[in-house]
Formats: structure tokens, C-alpha cells, sequence
């Protein structure tokens, strides 16, 4: 009994370590730019904001439903928004870690502690900067339905318990985004296909999962349903401008699968089979890949999921494996280590995104300032340092979303119906958004002078004050700020 325990042991400690370090890399600097807005949505409506209306953003309601945890204990301890939002994306981490154990003890017997060490390191440490994207939660949260379906493909009993919660979990993350249904489908068909029997799909972990899905549905349409008809349409009709190329999105997919596949092709040599945990893995890594693909965009934190999930194949055959263990470890540690450190090298420049977002945040920190607006097309600097000062968005999105569309319209020689709809959309957004400031100018303004503005095409030439100045409410309004000194890639204006 004594040396039974002694493994159970060791994993604890070195989960313990684990969870230690990743909080020493994260608890320190800036949270994620997409991570912030949402949870400042999350805050928002637990203030009573109504979604679609006050505050909006064209990925479902999910995100600012579940953020409303962390967002209790800010609102009701006073923590800080960022170490409160990272200690929640630990706790579910622990959540996933220890719904995993019990399904891969089953089928790694002694290997377990190793492998889970794995699995959990590369969880944790390889997001780096993305640590609590939505993409993030979603590639844990439906880590256990996973290995419950390969517990299913032996056979393997499996308790009502494990499958209830392993559904609830796996739900919940898919029901971030709609393409993330790409997930399940691939891993219920690798199923299906090693059993040979379609009947498989019908199971306690999938039938919790459809009600979950069902039950959500029900609510965006009963307490958000200005999202289903107002954001949505409009995000159909212009979303487009943020999308990238198939090349380009192929280059970036490339780039940061190059270890995890390389980690993988030494597992698969040093095992000379793929181990089904591993398959279930590729599959579920082939339906992230997917559904970043759909989204046509090639942003890294889509395809992070995809490195998760074949660095843990690559862990399963390492922990199998006779032979080269040490090069299958080494591709593993690279795929992470690059993240780790640049996130933290970044984190302690001087001109990094943790500094930036701090002297931002520094700016909005003042008696004088209750709102702000930034005229951006990527949260990145602005909305971490929102959360963090606690002051007031200006605007229900958090970004000029439409704008990227209607720029690509207006540069296009010949207009579909498509593209005079955009411009259309992102003219009335303006003129709304100029007519509501006119009326309560926000405290603070800024406008994106980077040379690279996210979506906007030649955005080295585009100035936002010159395009706005088409715009007659605009020159009334800037007229009554003062620029003050520029921060980061900002320009930024005072009201007098």
C-alpha cells in the first residue's frame, strides 16, 4: 500500500510544482487582449447590462456567462481583474486535471503520472501569452471527453459520474464558439469508425452534451436575443474583413505546428503504431484544425489547440514508448518553451505588452476619467488596461468591428450587394456611435496609429482622425479634447 502511494505521491507534488510555476509565469503580467474584453463583458453584465444592446461581441454569449464567476469575486472581494481571471483558468485546469486521472490511469496502469505531467505541462505552460483564451478553455474542458472515448473504443467501463461531468465540461467549451462542433463530430467518427458501429455516438457524455447545447440555446434565445437578431446579421455581413488568406493561414498553421508534429512523428517511431489515445487526440486535434480553418483568419491562438493536442499524442507515445523518449521529451519541451519565454521575455520589456498596458493604464487611472473609447480594431493594450483601471467602455462592442469591411468595400472597383451592405452597416454604426458621443463624450479618446492596424488594408497609410473627419459630428466632437501625449501605439485626446 505504502508503495502504491508513493506514485500518487509524486504527481501530486508535481502538479503542486506545476501549477506553481505556471502562476509565477502568468500571475505577473498583462492578461490575454481577448481574454480582458470578455471578462469586462462578463462584468458588465453581472451589472446589468442587457448582451446585444449595452454590450456586445459577435462570439455567443458563453464567454460572458461562465466569466461571471471570476466576475463575483472581483465585484464582491475587490480582487485584481487579471489575477482573479488567471487563478479562475487554474481552477479549471485542476477541474479537467482531475477528471483525466481516473479515465487515463485506466489505460496508462503505472505510466499515468508521467503522462498526465505531460499532458498538464503543456496545457498550462504552452499558451504563454494566450493563457485564458477561449480556445485555451475549450482545448481543456473537453480533455476528458476525450479520454473517455478512448476508454469507450476498449470497452472500458466508464461510471455515470465521469460521463455526466465529462460532457458537462466538454459542452461548456464547445459552446464558445460554433465551430468548435468540428471537435466532436471528428472524434465521435474516429469512434465510430474503431468500433465499426455508429451506434456508439449515443452515449451518456454525448446525450449530456446535446441537452447542455440544447438548454443553451434555449437561453441566448430567452436572455440574449438581440444577439441572435441584431448581432449576428450584422457580423455575417461584414465579419468578412477580418479574414485572411488561405496561404497566409496556411504559413501561420505551419509555424506553430512544427514541434508538436515533429514531437509526434519521433513518437510514432520510437512506438511504431499510434496508441488509440493518441488517435482520439489526433482526431480531436484535427477538429480544432478544422474549425480554425473555418474562421479564415490564421490568428495563433486558433491553431493553439491544434499544438495542444498533438503535443499530447506525442506524450501518450512517450510514455509507451522503449526508445527515443529523450527526443520525443525535447520536441515537447521546445513547443513549449518558445511560448513560456517569449511571453515572459515580452512580459519584462520595457516596451512589452505588460509595460504598455501599465503606462496605459497609468493614463486611465485618474479621478478625471470615467470612460474611454479607442478607435481599434484589436483589443490588444486598450482593453487589459479597461479592466484593470475599472473604468467605463464607452461603446457596447469593444473593437470598430465593422470598419475592416467597409474599408475592403470601399477599395473594391466594382461593389457587390455584400459590400454596399457593410459599408452601410458601418456607416450607421458611426454616425450612432458620433451622435451618442456628442451627447456624452467619453473622458478619454484614442485612435490606433500603429503601421499595422488589424483587418484595415494599407493600414500603414490610413489615419483614423483623417477618415473620421468625412464625418461632420466627428469635427465637432474632437474639437473639444486635447491631445496629450501619445502612449504605446495610441494617440490619445483629453476632454477639456
Amino acid at each position: 500500500m505504502i508503495a502504491k502511494s508513493r506514485p500518487v505521491r509524486a504527481l501530486l507534488v508535481g502538479v503542486a510544482l506545476l501549477f506553481l510555476l505556471t502562476g509565477l509565469v502568468q500571475f505577473p503580467f498583462a492578461l490575454n487582449h481577448d481574454a480582458a474584453w470578455h471578462f469586462y463583458s462578463a462584468i458588465r453584465v453581472l451589472a446589468g447590462d442587457r448582451i446585444g444592446v449595452d454590450i456586445a461581441d459577435i462570439n455567443p454569449p458563453m464567454a460572458m456567462w461562465l466569466f461571471s464567476l471570476p466576475g463575483l469575486a472581483v465585484a464582491g472581494l475587490g480582487l485584481s481583474p487579471a489575477i482573479a481571471f488567471k487563478a479562475f483558468v487554474l481552477i479549471v485546469a485542476a477541474l479537467v486535471f482531475l477528471a483525466v486521472r481516473l479515465p487515463l490511469t485506466a489505460w496508462a496502469g503505472r505510466d499515468t503520472p508521467m503522462l498526465l505531467l505531460a499532458i498538464a505541462a503543456t496545457f498550462l505552460l504552452l499558451p504563454g501569452y494566450h493563457f485564458g483564451q477561449r480556445e485555451h478553455l475549450a482545448a481543456l474542458l473537453t480533455l476528458p471527453y476525450v479520454c473517455l472515448a478512448t476508454l469507450r473504443s476498449g470497452r472500458q467501463p466508464v461510471s455515470l459520474g465521469t460521463a455526466t461531468y465529462a460532457g458537462l465540461l466538454a459542452a461548456i467549451g464547445i459552446c464558445f464558439k460554433p465551430y468548435f462542433l468540428a471537435v466532436p463530430l471528428l472524434v465521435e467518427l474516429w469512434l465510430a469508425l474503431r468500433r465499426r458501429d455508429l451506434r456508439e455516438v449515443v452515449r451518456l457524455e454525448t446525450l449530456v452534451m446535446v441537452a447542455i447545447g440544447l438548454v443553451y440555446l434555449a437561453a441566448v434565445f430567452v436572455f440574449a436575443p438581440d444577439y441572435l437578431y441584431r448581432v449576428v446579421p450584422d457580423a455575417m455581413a461584414t465579419y468578412s474583413g477580418f479574414e485572411s488568406g488561405m496561404n497566409e493561414i496556411l504559413s501561420e498553421v505551419a509555424g506553430v505546428l512544427l514541434f508538436p508534429v515533429l514531437a509526434m512523428l519521433f513518437g510514432i517511431l520510437a512506438l511504431r503504431r499510434i496508441d488509440p489515445l493518441s488517435g482520439a487526440f489526433l482526431a480531436t486535434a484535427t477538429g480544432y484544425l478544422l474549425a480554425a480553418l473555418l474562421q479564415q483568419k490564421g490568428w495563433q491562438y486558433q491553431i493553439m489547440p491544434v499544438a495542444l493536442y498533438v503535443l499530447a499524442a506525442a506524450a501518450v507515445q512517450m510514455a509507451f514508448a522503449k526508445r527515443f523518449r529523450g527526443l520525443i521529451a525535447a520536441a515537447i519541451g521546445l513547443a513549449c518553451a518558445f511560448p513560456v519565454l517569449s511571453f515572459v521575455w515580452d512580459g519584462l520589456s520595457p516596451n512589452g505588452t505588460s509595460a504598455r498596458v501599465f503606462a496605459l493604464e497609468q493614463v486611465l487611472d485618474r479621478p478625471a476619467v470615467d470612460s474611454v473609447y479607442a478607435f481599434i480594431t484589436s483589443p490588444r493594450d486598450m482593453h487589459p488596461a479597461v479592466l484593470q483601471s475599472g473604468k467605463t467602455w464607452a461603446d457596447a462592442y469593444g473593437v470598430a468591428i465593422f470598419l475592416p469591411a467597409h474599408l475592403h468595400a470601399l477599395a473594391a472597383e466594382t461593389r457587390s450587394p455584400r459590400q454596399q451592405r457593410a459599408i452601410a452597416i458601418s456607416q450607421a454604426y458611426l454616425e450612432d456611435l458620433l451622435g451618442r458621443f456628442a451627447a456624452a463624450p467619453p473622458d478619454i479618446l484614442a485612435f490606433d496609429a500603429a503601421r499595422f492596424k488589424l483587418g484595415i488594408p494599407n493600414a500603414e497609410r490610413f489615419d483614423y482622425l483623417d477618415f473620421l473627419a468625412a464625418y461632420p459630428a466627428f469635427e465637432a466632437l474632437i474639437g473639444s479634447y486635447d491631445e496629450i501625449a501619445p502612449m504605446g501605439r495610441f494617440r490619445l485626446f483629453r476632454l477639456r
